[in-house]
């Protein structure tokens, strides 16, 4: 018999990009609005970039990466206005999982880099809809 599963803080999330592929949607748009005024000056639209060859500084391992992704997280994330204590909190677990490169990461280690609310505050919102249906965002149960 198969186990269920039950997502707990421990859980961990990531931006399923599939999703927004299989919903018809495009994630640079989403990517866009998160953008600095700088960037967005930069680029215009959410069209108008190319992708980026990246390299991961701890690896030396070469990625190609979509440029609005490289730009959030190479400029906009190192602003301190990334994140404020009035940057909604679906906007800022977003925001933490472009600007990690969408490692997976829990509502527990999500709330250490937002510094907001607590661990369930952050799991009740990770497991909500808005968060499938808005962001892309689901749970890897294993």
């Amino acid at each position: 018999m198969a186990k269920l599963l039950r997502a707990d803080v421990n859980t961990k999330f990531h931006i399923d990009y599939d999703w927004w592929t299989d919903s018809g949607r495009d994630v640079r748009v989403l990517v866009w609005e998160h953008l600095c005024p700088e960037c967005k000056a930069k680029y215009g639209t959410h069209a108008d970039t190319a992708d980026i060859d990246w390299v991961d500084s701890d690896t030396g391992e070469i990625t190609v990466v979509d440029g609005l992704r490289y730009s959030l997280r190479e400029c906009c994330s190192q602003r301190d206005d990334y994140i404020t204590p009035s940057t909604p909190l679906s906007a800022c677990i977003f925001r933490v999982f472009i600007a990690n490169g969408n490692a997976p990461l829990s509502a527990t280690e999500m709330h250490e880099r937002i510094g907001k609310n607590d661990p369930r505050a952050v799991l009740r919102l990770l497991l909500g809809k808005q968060m499938r249906t808005h962001y892309g965002i689901k749970p890897i149960l294993e």
